[in-house]
């Protein structure tokens, strides 16, 4: 599969988690996922998919293969644009059952659900309050040692990663979606 790399092959009795962006295939921004070993502290980045011509409509076949080769891997795909059908494939088509849902409760935002309840979807809507608490925890990981990053790319993309008004980008002419 061209894009993925791999830097730890997956282990049995190890728990990994992907965090899945989704784009168009045309070029652009890239359909990206990191998965990471989630089994204790540090947490590692051990393997990440990176390509910017997958059609949408293919990018879930590649986010399941994955994940069922590392260990049943729960997902988490930003349910954003077109991200909502990649997630609605994954569980739906699929049978993908270790994915994240999440339901809306009014003030209170987003939440993480067992996709039971009526408002509930696959996946996670990327809101400026999603964003801003998924950003803080990221800086926090990283500086305190708890996420091991070993891939250039996902390097790259954070160092490049700014404050945009209230919100949190790639600078100009950079790229995002690793993070």
């Amino acid at each position: 599969d061209e894009g993925f790399s791999v830097w730890e092959e997956p282990k049995k009795d190890r728990q990994y988690f992907i965090t899945c962006d989704v784009a168009r295939g045309a070029g652009k921004d890239y359909s990206a996922f990191t998965v990471i070993d989630v089994s204790d502290t540090p947490y590692k980045l051990v393997a990440r998919y990176r390509n910017n011509e997958i059609s949408y409509l293919l990018y879930p076949t590649i986010i399941h293969k994955i994940a069922l080769f590392y260990n049943e891997a729960m997902v988490l795909v930003e349910s954003n644009d077109i991200g909502g059908q990649v997630a609605d494939t994954l569980y739906n088509d699929f049978e993908y059952e270790n994915m994240i849902s999440s339901a809306v409760k009014g003030r209170s935002g987003q939440i993480i659900s067992a996709g039971f309840a009526r408002n509930s979807s696959m996946g996670l809507k990327t809101t400026a309050q999603v964003k801003r608490i998924g950003c803080q925890t990221l800086k926090s990981l990283l500086e305190e040692s708890k996420l091991l990053i070993l891939d250039f790319d996902t390097i790259s993309e954070l160092t490049t990663f700014i404050v945009r008004g209230k919100s949190y980008s790639a600078s100009e002419g950079n790229h995002d979606d690793l993070v």
